[in-house]
């Protein structure tokens, strides 16, 4: 019996490890006068390797072809200082996937686990034991039109599929991403609401005090804070927009704030290619406003690369 109980402790020891570990750590990390490094844009990353990313699974459809691009990916981020990954699942969800097996549901999830779990895979072999996985969940439909979101029942059941999927397959935390929809965030955090995991909320913006749904972005923080948000960021937004909301937000909440923009100048919905970026020195000017501001987490989303995450990581020293 005692043999039995003492085996069962070493079980939830190892289960909760890595969650106890995140916590201290990144705890440590967002409590210090140096923030969280990010990495950055990911589909970027593979535009610029040749791929064709097309609708509707976009980056989802590299997993089955070439997992180990994605690993390569993040390798090239946390050798030039990234201290978080995030994962390529914005999009192996059901949803996107019946997409393409329209008939068939069954091989639509499929193949959504299969992919969920190579692209977990990828990010924790490239991590190592000290670089943490964000496990990436985005919005069911388009990010740049809200009015999709299906609806709170369906919003609860999909985001509990993709969080029990992500869990299981070894994320550290949830990043619920480019959140253009406040009721759609909140209802990401109470399909979540009985993971163990911290759930990071990042919201997509109209302007640097409305998210991109028209709900003024203080209010809507205020009440994400407390649906049970470990923190909230300002993502996919033009740079200097994100890092004024940034701004804001860090003067209504108390848990920890950051960004990780968009680097086209034009706004990041206007148009399905960026033409024109932020350059490194523009960027870093903005980004120390941020951290100056108290953004504890920063980093890239579209149109950056490893140089610029490169060049964020030497503004800090």
């Amino acid at each position: 019996m005692l043999r039995s109980v003492v085996w069962t402790l070493q079980q939830w020891i190892q289960i909760l490890e890595p969650e106890v570990n995140f916590m201290k750590e990144v705890s440590v990390r967002l409590n210090s006068d140096l923030p969280v490094i990010l990495d950055g844009a990911m589909g970027t990353q593979l535009l610029d390797r040749g791929f064709d990313l097309t609708p509707p699974l976009w980056s989802a459809e590299i997993l089955e072809l070439s997992g180990k691009t994605i690993e390569e990916i993040h390798k090239d981020y946390i050798n030039v200082g990234a201290e978080i990954i995030t994962t390529n699942t914005f999009r192996t969800t059901t949803r996107t996937f019946r997409k393409v097996f329209q008939h068939s549901i069954e091989k639509a999830t499929e193949h959504a686990w299969n992919s969920c779990k190579i692209a977990v895979k990828a990010a924790r072999k490239a991590a190592g034991r000290d670089i943490f996985v964000a496990g990436s969940i985005g919005p069911l439909e388009d990010c740049y039109i809200p009015e999709l979101f299906p609806g709170e029942k369906a919003g609860l059941y999909e985001y509990n599929e993709i969080g029990k999927w992500l869990e299981e397959a070894g994320v550290d935390f949830f990043l619920i991403e480019t959140m253009g929809r406040f009721d759609e965030a909140r209802c990401a955090l109470r399909a979540l609401d009985k993971s163990r995991l911290d759930k990071w909320v990042s919201f997509l913006i109209k302007d640097a005090n409305t998210i991109f749904d028209g709900t003024n972005l203080r209010k809507g923080s205020i009440a994400i804070e407390s649906e049970g948000a470990s923190a909230i960021l300002i993502n996919c937004s033009k740079l200097d927009d994100a890092v004024k909301a940034m701004e804001l937000i860090a003067n209504t909440v108390s848990i920890p704030v950051g960004v990780y923009p968009n680097l086209g100048k034009s706004s990041p919905w206007a148009k399905s290619t960026i033409k024109r970026l932020f350059s490194e020195e523009e960027f870093i000017q903005w980004m120390k406003r941020a951290v100056s501001s108290g953004a504890k987490i920063i980093g890239g989303c579209c149109g950056s690369s490893p140089k610029y995450i490169e060049a964020l990581k030497n503004s800090l020293k």
